[in-house]
C-alpha cells in the first residue's frame, strides 16, 4: 500500500505512534544522561590507569566505650603509589549523625571549637556539628602523641615509602552511642590534601579491626570499624595541568618547550621576572594562609616544568637526563614524585641521582616507573631560585624489536608530577631525527610504507605466493586486481633476492642508527675533537695535505702515551711522505720499484712523533708525543698537526675521494668518529697579516667522547670528610671494578722497588684499596667564617705506573660561582649555559704540580679553596657543601651514596637501611658481570 492509497485515519495513526515513539526517546535520553552524569561525578572517575587501586583509606577504630560515647583511634592509610600528602598537610572534615561532640584528641587537633557554652564544668574540645581536624607539628610533648601522628600533615605514598604512608590520631566522642546498636557513623567525609581532588565515599561498618600485642604473643580486637575511602581526581582539582613537560635531544638542536600557557594563564599579570631582585618583592618567602603561588614569568605559567633529553645513543644502551625545575617562589616540594610512562622502562640498567621504582598495575604491562628524591639529598625540591631543581639520568637497555628514535618514540606517553598528569607538548612538535622531514609527518609515513611494501613484495616473490594490489578510495572498498604470473618473478629474481635486500636494509637501518650516536657533555655540550684536513697542494699524482688536530674540549685532554688516528682509503691511495708524524706499519709495498712509499697500507695508523726529532722531520704544532692539552686548560696546546703527501689519489677537488671509517684513541677508546664532510675551505693569513691565501680543499671530521665506551666502570672515585663530623666518607667499595683485585700490591710490598723499572709496561698495576680506583679525589669542609667557607682538595694517585700529565679536575657545586681564592691550583670558571655558572676546572700550575706522579709518597696533589657564601643558599644541612659531580681527566668520579655524607651533629643519623637497599642492585650487577 502506498501513502496515495492510505487513508486519513491510518497517517493519524502513524502521526500518533511516532509522536509517542518521540516522547519515549526524550524521557530515554533524559534517564540515559542522568545516569551518565552521576557516573562522571561519582568516585569512579577519580579512575587512575596507572594506579587503579589507589586510594586513601580513613579507617575508625573503636577501642572503648565511656560513659557518654566512645574512644576512636583514625587511621588514615595512603595507598596511592606515587600521589602524597605535602606540606602543609592534610585536613579531615566530617558532620556528625547526631549532636556528638569532641571531648579529646591526642595526635592531632580540631582547627575550631565551636560552641561549647552549654557546657559547664568539662569543656569539650570541639562543639561543631562539622568538625575540621589537621594533623599536629613534630615535636610536641609527648603526652600529645601517638603513633604515626604529629608529622605536620605529610603523609608519604605509599610506593615510595609505605612506613610513612600512614596518620594517626585519637579522640574521645560525646553524647554519641554506647554500643554497636546505638552508634551513627559521621557521614559527608571531605578530605583535603592539602588542597581539593579528594572525594570520599560514605562510611562502611567493616569487620573489626585486630591488633597484635607487642610481644606479638596476643590479639585484640576494636570493638568497632568503619573505613572510609577517598579517591583522588585530577580535574576536581583544577581545570587546568600544574606541571608541564619539555623535550630536546642529542640528534636535533631544536628544543621542544612547555606548551603555552599549559597551565592557564589566568595567573599571568601576578607573576614576577627572574631578574627581579628578589629583595624588593615584599613577602616573596613569606608563607601566606592560602599558599597562593608566585611564580616565576614563563611562556607556560607552569609551576614545575618536567624536561626530558635523550642524551646518548649507545650500541647496545641508550641514555636519557630528566630535570625537574621549579618556578614557585612559595613553595617547597617534599617527597616529591615523579611518574613516567614509557616502552623502555622495563629494561632500565641505571638511574643515578634519583631513586626508582617500577609500578606495575598490570602484570602483563612493565612500562611505568616512579621516580623520586633520595632522602637527605635531593627528596626536597627547592622554591624557585639557584637549587630550585633536581636531575637525573638513566641508563636504559636497548629492545632491539622496538628500539628507535624515529617518530617521537624516546619521549614519554604521559608524565606525572606529585600524582598530577603534566601537560605534553604536542606530537608534530616533537625533536625530530636528523634527515627526516621537519613537518610532514605523511612524507615520513609513506616512505616507511613503500619500503615496507618492498620488503613483503620481495619476500612473498621468492616464497611464491601471489601478492593482491588492492585501490583504495574515499567511497568504495578495496578491489582485487590481478596478481602477478610465475614469469613475471623472474625478472626481479634475478635482479635481487629477497636475502640480499635483507643485508641491504639491515645495513642501511645500521648506519642510520649509529651515524647520529654522538656523545653529549653536560657540562661541556660542544666539547669535541676535529680533525681538519687542508689541500695545500697538489702532486702529479695526489695532493700535500695538512691535518690539523683541534681538541675543543673544555677539560678532558689526550694524555701520555697520546693519540693514535686511524682511516681507510676510499681509493687505492698510498702515503709518500710525512712529517710530523708517521704510520706505525708501512705495509706491503712491493709493486713499488724505486720511490718507496712511506706507507701502503689500505687502514693507515698514525702517531705523533717525540719532542726532539730532527728539525726537516717537524712541522708547527706537531712533535708532542700525541699529548694535546684541553682547550679550557692551554688552547694553544690543544692542537696538534702533520703533514702528509698522499699518491694514487685525485688531483682535484672532483677526482679527491674523502678517507672514511675514521677511528681515535686518546690514548685509549672512548671517541666515535663521525663521516668526512667537506666545508668551506681554511683561510691562512701571511706573516704580516696583509695577505690571505686559502686551502685548495678542506674536510672536517668530527669526533665526540663517550665514557661509557672506554670503560664500564668509572676510573676515580670521591671521598668526603668535614670539621663538623669525626665521621670521613670514603670512597664506595669496589668503585672502579673489583676485576684487578688480585693483580694489585700492597703499600708495603717488598715488590716496589722492582716497579721503577723504565721498561715496564703501561699496564696499570694498582694499590690494592677497597675502592680499586686509580685516582681518588678527596673533598674535605675545612673552615666555616661569617661570610666564608674553605674547602680542602686532595688527589691522590693509586697506579704504580702511570704519571698523569697536564691533570684537569671538574667540580660542579652552586658556590662556585662566587669562588674568592684557590690555593696551588690553577681554576678556570665553565660556563657551558650562559644562565648557570656552577661548574669549574682545577688543574696544576706548570712547572709546579702540573704531574701528578705514580702511586707513592708524592703520587699526589693538594689545593684549598675559600668561597664567599651565599646567605641566601648556603647550608651545611643535607650534603649542600659536597660536590654535585666531580670529573677527573674527562671521566666522572663515583660519588658516595648521598645518605652517607658526614651530616651536622644535629641533624637525622643517615638511615642504614637505605644505603643497603640502593647497593643491592649494584652488586647484583657486578655479580651477574662476574658469573
Amino acid at each position: 500500500m502506498t501513502i496515495n492509497q492510505m487513508s486519513v485515519t491510518d497517517i493519524s495513526i502513524i502521526n500518533h505512534r511516532n509522536i509517542h515513539i518521540m516522547e519515549f526517546n526524550r524521557v530515554a535520553y533524559s534517564i540515559v544522561s542522568a545516569v551518565f552524569f552521576s557516573m562522571v561525578l561519582s568516585p569512579a572517575v577519580a579512575y587512575d590507569p596507572l594506579d587503579p587501586n589507589g586510594n586513601i583509606t580513613i579507617k575508625w577504630d573503636v577501642m572503648s566505650w565511656t560513659s557518654d560515647g566512645y574512644v576512636a583511634v583514625v587511621t588514615m592509610s595512603n595507598f596511592q603509589m606515587y600521589r602524597h600528602i605535602m606540606s602543609p598537610g592534610w585536613t579531615l572534615g566530617w558532620i556528625w549523625a547526631k549532636k556528638e561532640v569532641i571531648w579529646s584528641m591526642v595526635g592531632a587537633q580540631a582547627t575550631e571549637q565551636g560552641d561549647c557554652s552549654k557546657f559547664k564544668g568539662n569543656i569539650p574540645h570541639c562543639c561543631k556539628r562539622n568538625p575540621t581536624v589537621i594533623d599536629l607539628l613534630p615535636g610536641v610533648p609527648y603526652n600529645q602523641q601517638i603513633a604515626n601522628c604529629c608529622k605536620g600533615g605529610v603523609v608519604a605514598s605509599w610506593g615510595q615509602d609505605s612506613s610513612a604512608a600512614v596518620s594517626s590520631f585519637q579522640l574521645s566522642v560525646g553524647l554519641s552511642g554506647t554500643s554497636n546498636k546505638t552508634v551513627r557513623l559521621p557521614k559527608n567525609f571531605t578530605l583535603l590534601g592539602p588542597g581539593p581532588g579528594y572525594t570520599c565515599g560514605q562510611a562502611k561498618t567493616v569487620p573489626s579491626s585486630i591488633f597484635l600485642s607487642s610481644d606479638g604473643r596476643r590479639k585484640t580486637q576494636a570493638l568497632m570499624t568503619w573505613n572510609v575511602t577517598c579517591t583522588y581526581s585530577q580535574m576536581v582539582v583544577s581545570k587546568y595541568p600544574s606541571c608541564c613537560v619539555s623535550f630536546s635531544s642529542f640528534y636535533n638542536s631544536t628544543i621542544t618547550p612547555c606548551t603555552s600557557c599549559a597551565c592557564g594563564c589566568q595567573n599571568k599579570n601576578n607573576c614576577i621576572m627572574s631578574d627581579t631582585k628578589i629583595e624588593s618583592v615584599v613577602g616573596l618567602h613569606t608563607p601566606t594562609k592560602d599558599n597562593m603561588p608566585l611564580l616565576q614569568c614563563t611562556q607556560h605559567n607552569c609551576p614545575v616544568r618536567v624536561h626530558w633529553h635523550v642524551k646518548v645513543n649507545y650500541k647496545e644502551y641508550w641514555r636519557v637526563k630528566i630535570t625537574i625545575t621549579n618556578f614557585n617562589y612559595r613553595m617547597n616540594y617534599t617527597q616529591w614524585t615523579l611518574v613516567a610512562q614509557h616502552p623502555n622502562l622495563n629494561n632500565i640498567t641505571q638511574v643515578f641521582s634519583f631513586a626508582y621504582k617500577p609500578l606495575i598495575p598490570y602484570t602483563s604491562i612493565n612500562d611505568s616507573g616512579m621516580f623520586y628524591g633520595i632522602k637527605f639529598y635531593n627528596d626536597v625540591l627547592m622554591e624557585d631560585g639557584p637549587d630550585g631543581n633536581v636531575q637525573s639520568e638513566m641508563i636504559l637497555q636497548k629492545d632491539k624489536n622496538t628500539f628507535t628514535l624515529k617518530e617521537g618514540w624516546a619521549f614519554p606517553q604521559r608524565i606525572y608530577f606529585n600524582g598530577d598528569e603534566c601537560m605534553m607538548p604536542l606530537p608534530d612538535s616533537y625533536p625530530l631525527l636528523a634527515g627526516s622531514a621537519p613537518a610532514n609527518q605523511i612524507a615520513l609515513s609513506t616512505l616507511a610504507s613503500l619500503v615496507l611494501l618492498i620488503l613483503l613484495a620481495f619476500q612473498a616473490f621468492d616464497l611464491g605466493e601471489l601478492i593482491f594490489v588492492m585501490e583504495f578510495n574515499n567511497s568504495a572498498n578495496p578491489v582485487h586486481h590481478t596478481p602477478f604470473e610465475a614469469k613475471d618473478r623472474c625478472q626481479w629474481q634475478d635482479c635481487y633476492s629477497f636475502r640480499e635486500l635483507k643485508h641491504i636494509f639491515s645495513v642501511v637501518i645500521f648506519f642510520m642508527m649509529v651515524s647520529h650516536a654522538i656523545a653529549y657533555d653536560p657540562l661541556d655540550p660542544t666539547g669535541n675533537i676535529t680533525i681538519k684536513w687542508d689541500v695545500v697542494s697538489w702532486t702529479p699524482d695526489g695532493y700535500v695535505a695538512l691535518v690539523t688536530m683541534n681538541n675543543f674540549q673544555m677539560y678532558r685532554h689526550i694524555m701520555t702515551p697520546g693519540w693514535t688516528l686511524s682511516w681507510s682509503w676510499a681509493k687505492k691511495e698510498v702515503i709518500w711522505s710525512m712529517v710530523g708524524a708517521q704510520t706505525t706499519e708501512q705495509g706491503d709495498c712491493s709493486k713499488f720499484k724505486a720511490n718507496i712509499p712511506h706507507c701502503c697500507e689500505k687502514t693507515p695508523t698514525v702517531v705523533d712523533l717525540l719532542p726532539g726529532v730532527p728539525y726537516n722531520q717537524q712541522i708547527a704544532n706537531c712533535c708532542k708525543a700525541g699529548v694535546v692539552a684541553a682547550w679550557g686548560q692551554d688552547p694553544a696546546g690543544s692542537v696538534s698537526s702533520f703533514q702528509v703527501s698522499v699518491g694514487q689519489a685525485g688531483t682535484s677537488n672532483k677526482t679527491v675521494k674523502l678517507p672514511k671509517n675514521f677511528t681515535l684513541l686518546g690514548p685509549g677508546p672512548g671517541y666515535t668518529c663521525g663521516p668526512a664532510k667537506i666545508v668551506p675551505s681554511t683561510i691562512y693569513l701571511t706573516p704580516d697579516h696583509r695577505r690571505k691565501t686559502q686551502a685548495m680543499m678542506t674536510w672536517n671530521v668530527t669526533c665526540t667522547y663517550s665514557q661509557f665506551l672506554a670503560s664500564k666502570n668509572p676510573t676515580c672515585c670521591v671521598s668526603f670528610s668535614s670539621f663538623y663530623n669525626d665521621t670521613m666518607t670514603p670512597c664506595p667499595s669496589c668503585a672502579c671494578g673489583c676485576r684487578n683485585k688480585n693483580m694489585c700490591i700492597s703499600s708495603d710490598s717488598k715488590k716496589l722497588k722492582a716497579l721503577h723499572n723504565p721498561k715496564r709496561s703501561n699496564t696499570p698495576l694498582l694499590q690494592c684499596t677497597h675502592h680499586m680506583c686509580p685516582i681518588r679525589v678527596h673533598w674535605h669542609v675545612k673552615l666555616n667564617y661569617k661570610d666564608y667557607w674553605r674547602v680542602k682538595i686532595a688527589i691522590t694517585n693509586f697506579n704504580y705506573r702511570m704519571n698523569y700529565t697536564q691533570w684537569t679536575l671538574v667540580a660542579q657545586h652552586p658556590n662556585l660561582n662566587n669562588v674568592t681564592q684557590v690555593f696551588s691550583f690553577d681554576y678556570k670558571p665553565l660556563v657551558p649555559y650562559e644562565s648557570i655558572n656552577d661548574t669549574g676546572m682545577f688543574y696544576g700550575m706548570k712547572f709546579y704540580n702540573d704531574l701528578l706522579v705514580e702511586a707513592g709518597q708524592h703520587g699526589n696533589v693538594q689545593s684549598e679553596v675559600l668561597l664567599q657564601k651565599n646567605k641566601d643558599t648556603f647550608t651545611f644541612k643535607q650534603g649542600w657543601a659536597f660536590p654535585r659531580k666531580v670529573y677527573f681527566n674527562g671521566d666522572e668520579c663515583k660519588l658516595p651514596p648521598p645518605d652517607t655524607y658526614p651530616f651536622l651533629p644535629n641533624s637525622a643519623h643517615a638511615n642504614p637501611f637505605a644505603f643497603w637497599t640502593m647497593a643491592a642492585p649494584l652488586l647484583l650487577m657486578i655479580l651477574y658481570t662476574i658469573w
